[in-house]
């Protein structure tokens, strides 16, 4: 049996937990909070078999526990890192992974020096939709990529966190991720900011942001737009020179689209399995690369992961 930990008792490490709760493979042995009762609480909704810890330090340094899923805070995913790594645990870090590139080079290094496996949990990518999307762009479906195009809105109105620049809150940290994630998923490595246009709270977190990236040879660009103002319809498109890539829900996809030039229709495919399935693909992908010796996973290695936060770091910068 893989055990899993959980450090933070937030809405997505509910999701997590409800999600892998019938996976024969795999537990959740063990869930952290600072404040005991919000664990036992937790833990009595979506894992009762789990020991509540209190104090985050106390799950890290747990013998029986194979990986540690960090869901707290943004501003606080570098240092229950850097604490889980220093244990010799292994880790998956909800995105945004770390508030800078300096602080994921830095969980890196650490990681690497002990041995230690992380992941960044960028769960597109660990979708069957995914892989689809990259074997008909691989397979020249739609030709040279040429242009991306993507919103993604939420009402989180209501989510306090996201208006406080101290808990790492704003709109881009929050889902410009998944957009930059999939520009770098089918332009490359290779890409540069070139315009950012950002409406900010008084707070100073980015409420909306659009912003646009190119190829560095300038023969792909991307065009995003992310809000937590509203609901948008989530969904983007990827143009070749002879056709195109439509997805429904860039961040969870429900469906997959190929067509020609012209919009006609010559492939569908449809998601299955349940709305959070793809958080179990990303959690089993993890296991099997730990039970394997890895320290990254294929599907979400440490260079993709990198990128991001370099990219993160210039948008945030230009805003």
């Amino acid at each position: 049996m893989f055990n899993i930990g959980i450090i933070g008792c937030g809405t997505m490490s509910a999701r997590m937990a409800d999600a892998i709760k019938g996976d024969p493979d795999m537990r959740i042995a063990g869930v952290a909070s600072r404040d005991r009762n919000k664990g036992k609480k937790f833990a009595k909704a979506h894992c009762e078999d789990a020991k509540v810890y209190t104090g985050y330090e106390k799950l890290a340094a747990a013998k029986d526990i194979d990986l540690i899923y960090i869901a707290t805070p943004n501003t606080c995913h570098y240092e229950n890192a850097i604490t889980c790594i220093k244990e010799h645990k292994n880790v998956l870090i909800e995105k945004p992974f770390a508030m800078s590139k300096a602080e994921a080079d830095s969980i890196f290094t650490e990681a690497k020096n002990r041995g230690i496996f992380v992941c960044e949990g960028m769960w597109p990518n660990f979708m069957p939709l995914h892989k689809k999307i990259k074997e008909w762009i691989d397979g020249g479906r739609i030709g040279s990529v040429s242009y991306i195009n993507a919103n993604l809105g939420y009402d989180l109105s209501e989510v306090k966190r996201l208006y406080d620049p101290v808990l790492g809150g704003g709109a881009y940290l929050d889902l410009g991720v998944y957009t930059t994630n999939l520009a770098l998923s089918f332009m490359g490595d290779n890409i540069n900011v070139s315009r950012v246009f950002a409406r900010r709270l008084s707070t100073g977190c980015d409420r909306d942001t659009t912003y646009i990236l190119e190829t560095e040879d300038g023969s792909i660009m991307a065009n995003f737009y992310v809000t937590m103002a509203a609901a948008t319809d989530k969904n983007g498109a990827i143009i070749g020179e002879k056709g195109k890539i439509v997805i429904t829900n860039i961040n969870n996809y429900r469906r997959i689209e190929l067509l020609t030039a012209d919009d006609e229709l010559i492939e569908a495919c449809d998601a299955e399995g349940e709305f959070y399935e793809g958080l179990v693909c990303e959690m089993r992908a993890c296991m099997k690369a730990i039970q394997k010796g890895r320290i990254q996973c294929t599907e979400m290695p440490w260079q993709r992961t990198a990128q991001i936060a370099r990219i993160n770091d210039t948008v945030r910068a230009m805003m």
